[in-house]
């Protein structure tokens, strides 16, 4: 017999005593309602301390000290987590809100109120989203990411410690020694003719020039990567892929690529930052990203040219398969993106605690045989460009469809910025 759908989180109800019952289950049917409709479920006793996310919806006033303790309690099963306050425009619900995150937050804690407007779909689209941040958040500290033969050589401000990521971000790092993957890539056990249909059979053949045999090796890597990830438990990967030009001599942009359409978020040249921003648009906008290179900046324009090799098929409308740009081996992706709105992110900084996030929209690609093979102008409507000539956070920077600088921001504020 089936137990119905599962959970995805529980809110607790916080009333004064003073407040009839009767009175608060009327007060709260509205709120309570959108909850159950997103997949909340109201949390009696021992069921605040469940394995899912927790929000309080705050009834009336009065109530502060009620959330705080049951904060403590739950502390002691679940840990450290950020707090969602549910306001309302009755019974001194928001002044109480107020004054309990206040409390939160100088005592080290994070978290965020969200105000009920009465607007139904309004409020189903923030609760939904601020529940999102918070499992984005259990995501990222549930999640093993694996740097197969490590950072790239030149990546001097791109190698963060282990402990800096688990702190800041979650993450636990597995450093993978790459022999194995090396030796897997030579006798794949998945065939490998079969891995590369995906790319062959939808690559435009008169743009494309190399040969079937080249995509069949390049997608040896991606079998190899497999096994990697299951033999390791990992759930997430970046790959010091330059190393693998020269053994087993073919590069590893379609293997990413085929890794992050398939749900798998696979970074390259070993760049955790980079890995970790598209780790969050994966965790909290249900999404592949890009990670690229700046290639150009027109800060009179505001507008800079990115460029990579690899990008998940998903993310374009059409692609060509070329060599590696630097190398001239192996199978790159000449990929053509339609000009749509987009969000640039970079993390950084010695305990990455850092981000450039802006929106924009690309106004153009390119094929440039001076860059790498697929290229886009971005048009920024937010931030500048010039930032990353007067601030720079590294050498890549992840492109998202679609614009969410807002809730990316947000989720910054309340899961990582101190």
């Amino acid at each position: 017999m089936s137990d119905g759908p599962a959970v995805r989180f529980r809110y607790a109800v916080m009333a004064s005593r003073l407040h009839d019952a009767d009175v608060v289950a009327e007060l709260t049917a509205p709120a309570r309602a959108v909850l159950d409709s997103i997949g909340g479920r109201e949390a009696h006793g021992a069921e605040m301390a469940d394995d899912v996310p927790l929000v309080f919806l705050v009834a009336t006033g009065g109530t502060e000290r009620m959330v705080l303790d049951a904060l403590a309690h739950r502390r002691l099963s679940q840990g450290e987590e950020p707090t969602i306050l549910i306001a309302h425009r009755a019974h001194n619900s928001l002044p109480a809100a107020l004054e309990t995150l206040a409390a939160l937050r100088q005592t080290g804690g994070r978290g965020r109120i969200v105000f009920l407007s009465g607007r139904s779909e309004v409020d189903e689209r923030d609760l939904d989203e601020a529940v999102g941040d918070i499992e984005a958040i259990r995501r990222m500290h549930s999640t093993r990411l694996g740097i197969v033969g490590g950072p790239s050589t030149w990546l001097v401000a791109s190698s963060p410690d282990a402990d800096v990521v688990r702190r800041r971000w979650g993450p636990q790092l597995v450093t993978v020694d790459p022999t194995r993957m090396i030796e897997l890539t030579r006798a794949p056990v998945v065939p490998t003719g079969v891995l590369a249909e995906r790319f062959t059979a939808v690559a435009d053949p008169v743009r494309s020039n190399v040969e079937r045999s080249d995509v069949n090796d390049a997608m040896g890597v991606r079998s190899a990567l497999g096994d990697v990830l299951e033999d390791h438990l990992l759930d997430a990967v970046t790959v010091r892929c330059f190393d693998l030009l020269g053994d087993p001599g073919t590069s590893g942009c379609l293997a990413l690529a085929a890794l992050n359409d398939d749900g798998i978020v696979a970074g390259c040249e070993g760049d955790v930052p980079s890995t970790l921003g598209m780790l969050l648009v994966r965790h909290l906008l249900d999404r592949p990203a890009w990670m690229a290179n700046p290639a150009t900046v027109d800060v009179e324009a505001n507008q800079l040219v990115l460029a990579h090799c690899t990008v998940a098929p998903s993310m374009i409308d059409g692609f060509a398969l070329d060599t590696h740009f630097e190398s001239g081996r192996g199978v790159g992706i000449s990929g053509h993106f339609a000009a749509q709105p987009v969000t640039l992110l970079r993390v950084g900084g010695a305990d990455l605690d850092e981000s450039w996030i802006v929106e924009g929209d690309i106004v153009a690609t390119g094929d440039d045989p001076d860059l790498c093979r697929t290229q886009v102008t971005v048009a920024l409507s937010s931030g500048n460009v010039s930032d990353l000539l007067e601030r720079p956070l590294g050498n890549h920077i992840v492109l998202a469809a679609g614009h969410h600088e807002a809730r990316l921001r947000r989720w910054w504020a309340m899961a990582v910025a101190d």
